[in-house]
């Protein structure tokens, strides 16, 4: 709803909008995030007729695949179980048949409360004045660095490294930039080299005005650039009066590596992580750190995200890469049970190991209490493979809302809803195999196949064998997509819900038994997207098998306790979804 956060008051309760609760004398009663909006609606406009074309409108959105008129029965029933009030003596709503629902009780409406919003800062990457080959790593490695420490602060929300590598300040002037990346503050920095030393000089601005907050300069060796990070980062909160908890202080002062040789290993790592093709190079380098240095958590972290990646990705060690991948996670949260980093990376990886439940527990606490949207962009997937497609958009949402040029997974939730019309507006580069199906199920091969047939030519890794898996069956070769599929069945890939693309795939070519059996590593591999293998058209031909229907109730007790776990822990509290067990197309 667009209306401003409020409460509102009839007889002895109280709509509180902003936190998204139902009071009865100031106890909370429980209604879950779907009905207290229809409840909201309602209440807002008390003693108007609201048909449910009005309801579906305001309230569903683009859910277009929920069951609405189910949806709407189910939730004025939690309602009225929430008020006390009985459909056929209403007090609160009344139902008119062929028509819609009315509230029927005078509201009082005191004035909008309006939270105070978090502010957004980004940090850029710096400018180097002079090259030099010893020192030019920490023009991304420093501000990377900065982003990572001022990320873990709850009043604070920090647009993402990848995001700032985007905008350059030479190119652009700050209030474009800022505009762009819908910042509040900006980082920016300069490097100079300067013989056995560097001159950093970094600036904080304020972007709607373009007031400098601060200015410092510092001529310092590489062996103290931990230092210069740490005061730059309380320059930060300092200039900022960010109101910090005890463990945000102690989060801030936590991690100090032992030596500055390690230190720089870890940010030369840093600098390679995200480019495929130095991937290699920033596995060594994080290798280097931790044997330099064994205690300093954030390598172990992100030795295990590179080696999680290599493994996923690159055609070969992946079983071997997966367990060094989970060694070095365990590792950097013996060393630092709360380090983030190591969270969000290790819940993706448990993902990719059949455990999404557990990335679900392990990263929705987290979303209680923080501003970070790569918590909730990490919640996309997990809810994804546990069946909860609702929850995993509205993570997705959530991600957005603090970080908009935020990249989710959120395309494949859309694939397993068959919402194909809004998988087809991804780029067919990001999500090659979905977005191709997708286009084909539109009728729109024709735009599909020219890119997979460049991307074909370009791609080495694992990925292309899913590229030509989709391209032969558009095209109508069934022994091609065939023999596509059953290399990569064959071969160390071990992501669950890829195995489940390749099912869905092989039954749509009638390979019923080679698909069967890929089903029982789909489920038995976790992922257990009840809602989409139970309607999914491309598996008709299975349905009929007594094994199919095995496989598909074991699916469906794994969904129900994955979705017990995600209401014992509020997860629809927190994502703001209400938690129906479903997400299957109507």
């Amino acid at each position: 709803m667009s209306e401003p956060a409020t409460i509102l008051r009839f007889d002895s309760f109280e709509l509180d909008t902003g936190c998204g609760e139902l009071r009865r004398h100031g106890d909370r009663v429980k209604l879950p995030p779907q009905p207290f909006r229809v409840l909201e609606l309602l209440v807002r406009r008390s003693g108007e007729v609201l048909t449910r074309a009005d309801i579906r409108e305001r309230v569903w959105c683009d859910d277009t695949f929920v069951d609405f008129e189910q949806g709407l029965n189910f939730c004025i029933r939690q309602i009225r179980e929430a008020l006390g009030d009985a459909a056929d003596a209403p007090r609160f709503i009344e139902t008119l048949p062929r028509r819609g629902y009315r509230f029927l009780l005078p509201v009082e409406m005191p004035a909008p409360v309006k939270p105070k919003a978090a502010t957004r800062l980004i940090v850029l990457p710096f400018r180097i004045l002079r090259p030099d080959q010893g020192t030019d790593f920490l023009a991304f490695s420093l501000p990377d660095a900065l982003t990572t420490s001022l990320s873990c602060l709850k009043s604070l929300v920090v647009r993402s490294s990848l995001v700032a590598s985007r905008y350059s300040a030479e190119a652009q002037d700050l209030k474009t930039i800022a505009d762009a990346a819908d910042v509040d503050l900006i980082v920016t920095g300069t490097l100079l080299s300067a013989g056995e030393e560097i001159r950093v000089t970094a600036q904080l601005t304020e972007a709607a005005s373009g007031t400098l907050v601060w200015s410092q300069s510092t001529q310092t060796s590489i062996g103290n650039v931990f230092r210069l990070q740490d005061e730059l980062t309380e320059r930060v909160v300092n200039a900022l009066s960010l109101p910090l908890t005890t463990g945000e202080q102690r989060i801030l002062r936590q991690d100090v590596p032992s030596n500055a040789k390690a230190y720089e290993y870890y940010l030369r790592g840093n600098q390679f992580s995200h480019d495929p093709k130095q991937w290699g190079a920033a596995r060594d380098l994080y290798l280097r750190c931790v044997e330099a240095d064994p205690c300093y958590a954030p390598a172990w972290a992100r030795l295990g995200r590179i080696h999680h990646v290599m493994a996923k990705y690159l055609t070969t060690g992946a079983r071997e890469g997966l367990e060094r991948a989970e060694a070095a996670f365990r590792q950097a949260l013996d060393l630092n049970p709360d380090l983030a980093i190591a969270h969000k990376s290790y819940a993706q990886l448990e993902v990719d190991l059949g455990r999404a439940a557990d990335a679900m527990i392990r990263l929705l606490p987290r979303a209680r209490d923080t501003a970070d949207p790569e918590v909730f962009a990490g919640l996309v997937s997990p809810l994804r493979y546990c069946g909860l497609l609702e929850a995993s958009i509205a993570a997705h949402r959530r991600a957005v809302a603090l970080e908009p040029k935020i990249r989710t997974s959120v395309p494949h939730t859309w694939f397993l809803q068959r919402d194909n019309a809004r998988v087809a507006t991804a780029k067919v580069d990001d999500f090659p195999y979905i977005v191709a199906v997708s286009l084909a199920e539109l009728g729109r091969q024709r735009e599909a196949l020219p890119v997979l047939r460049a991307l074909e030519d370009k791609i080495k890794t694992r990925l292309r064998d899913f590229i030509m898996a989709a391209r032969a069956m558009i095209e109508g070769d069934t022994a091609e997509s065939v023999a596509a599929a059953t290399r990569i069945v064959a071969s160390e890939f071990s992501d669950p819900e890829g195995l489940y693309y390749l099912t869905r795939h092989l039954a749509r070519l009638n390979q019923a038994d080679a698909a069967l059996e890929l089903l029982e590593r789909v489920v038995g591999g976790g992922f257990f997207c009840y809602p989409a293998m139970v309607s999914d058209p491309w598996l008709e031909t299975l349905r009929n098998n007594p094994r199919f229907a095995m496989l598909l109730e074991k699916a469906e007790r794994q969904h129900q306790v994955a979705a017990r776990e995600f209401a014992r822990l509020e997860g629809d509290r927190i994502l703001g979804v209400a938690n129906r067990n479903s997400g299957n197309p109507a």
